[in-house]
């Protein structure tokens, strides 16, 4: 009986002093284990340079560069034209960049890549450069794109120019583009399957109507020559966006039944929503009519140098479902002193903010009475709110600053116990001032920052 106690004792020591096993292998060596459509698939995610060096790595990646979608993304042409002519595609991304007015034969040098056979099936393009008119010979590619950028090029203003077809096109980003009315009309008919769509910078073109039965998103900033933007009739229209208006811009929607995010609203925009028309006239809102409402907007951003507490309480009628509001300025002189102004609430309550308002977030805040009396407004009104953040600058918002910022704010008595209340410092500009391509309309939230 002692032996055999002995003996497992022996073999449990030994078992606990046996070699462990060898670490899982490492670096490339690692990820050359995994099958070759997810070495693909890294090798097109790949920038185009790096993409070709994996073939050096080893005899497992030589292939792959190959047989990977191509991710063509290079400034040098005749860099471009050798991996034109050695991979045989799909492609699955080209970059065109601006070979300049003065490249020697640019249009044989362009017709000559975009007939490449390594281009068909072609999902994304971007063509940048000064290329006027835009190359027919791109034409061929159009069919089969999904996300297509044209910046600083020009359309040609011609009947052919209607015959440009997207129909599988889901996102379009037209920047600084010079096209007419009537061409943009017609380019924009072709988009069948149109899911996103941003202008920035178009010149040309004064009016845009917009008649989509699948557009989710569209995107309008840096206008110069648009001054009109209707949308007629677009039944999936989510988010109606203008982040950077800096000339009078008259924005009507007469149909867009599921529009649920709007805004930078600014000095510069006149909007009518159905029946609402909510005017600016030397920097002054004026609502047309209050007793009918937009019910299906839910988030709402203002951008307005002289936004006072009534032209805020004005906006929240209009908008009885906000859910979230953000403001980028406001008033540093107006009296907002509220407690005259919601004498009356219980006859004419504010809809969105007993039963919608979740969250409310203030860029330029400084703290001096008027800010006070405008943020106080929600702190002793929103009954459901989440969330209130107020920015600030780098030189208000030390502790001692805070502290007594939340005493003026009568933050002890929010009528919303679950609220959280942030002061924030500003670092930068809001992320969406700076949108350039069209995806980026997409993120979660587009106006937080």
């Amino acid at each position: 009986m002692g032996t055999t106690t002995r003996a497992r004792g022996k073999r449990r020591k030994l078992q606990g002093h046996q070699t462990p096993p060898p670490p899982p292998p490492c670096g490339a060596a690692q990820i050359s284990l995994l099958p070759d459509d997810a070495l693909r698939e890294i090798v097109t995610r790949l920038p185009s340079n790096d993409a070709a060096r994996t073939q050096l790595l080893s005899s497992r990646w030589r292939h792959l560069w190959r047989s990977a979608p191509l991710n063509l993304d290079l400034r040098d042409a005749g860099d471009i034209s050798r991996v034109l002519a050695t991979h045989p595609g799909p492609a699955r991304r080209f970059a065109v960049p601006d070979l300049g007015s003065s490249f020697p034969n640019r249009r044989a040098t362009l017709d000559a890549w975009f007939a490449a056979p390594a281009l068909d099936n072609l999902q994304e393009l971007e063509l940048m450069g000064s290329y006027r008119p835009l190359p027919p010979s791109a034409a061929r590619l159009f069919p089969t794109l999904r996300v297509a950028v044209f910046s600083r090029c020009s359309f040609p203003d011609d009947p052919a120019a209607a015959a440009f077809c997207f129909p599988r096109l889901e996102q379009l980003t037209l920047e600084y583009v010079a096209v007419s009315e009537a061409t943009l009309h017609g380019v924009l008919a072709g988009c069948a399957a149109l899911d996103c769509l941003l202008l920035r910078g178009v010149r040309g073109c004064r009016r845009l109507s917009i008649s989509s039965p699948t557009i989710r998103v569209v995107g309008v900033c840096v206008t110069r020559a648009l001054k009109e933007l209707i949308v007629e009739d677009a039944p999936r229209l989510e988010r109606l966006l203008m982040p950077e208006v800096w000339q009078l811009l008259r924005v009507s929607v007469i149909s867009a039944p599921k529009l649920e995010a709007l805004g930078w609203l600014s000095n510069h925009c006149t909007l009518e929503i159905g029946t609402i028309a909510i005017k600016c006239s030397i920097g002054e809102f004026h609502f047309d009519s209050l007793t009918t409402v937009a019910r299906g907007v839910k988030v709402l951003a203002l951008d307005i140098d002289n936004l006072s507490l009534d032209m805020a309480i004005d906006f929240m009628r209009c908008f009885p479902s906000l859910e979230k509001l953000y403001i980028r300025k406001f008033s540093h002189k107006c009296n907002n002193v509220w407690r005259q102004k919601m004498r009356h609430k219980m006859l004419d309550p504010i809809e969105c903010l007993d039963l919608n308002l979740k969250k409310v977030e203030v860029s330029g805040y400084c703290g001096n009475k008027s800010h006070i009396d405008f943020a106080m407004f929600f702190v002793l009104n929103g009954r459901v709110l989440e969330l209130m953040r107020l920015e600030c600058g780098t030189r208000r918002n030390d502790r001692k600053w805070i502290e007594n910022q939340k005493m003026c704010l009568k933050l002890d008595n929010m009528v919303s116990k679950d609220a959280e209340f942030h002061f924030t410092r500003r670092t930068s500009w809001n992320y969406f001032t700076n949108v350039r391509r069209a995806h980026e309309l997409l993120i979660a939230d587009p106006f937080c920052t």
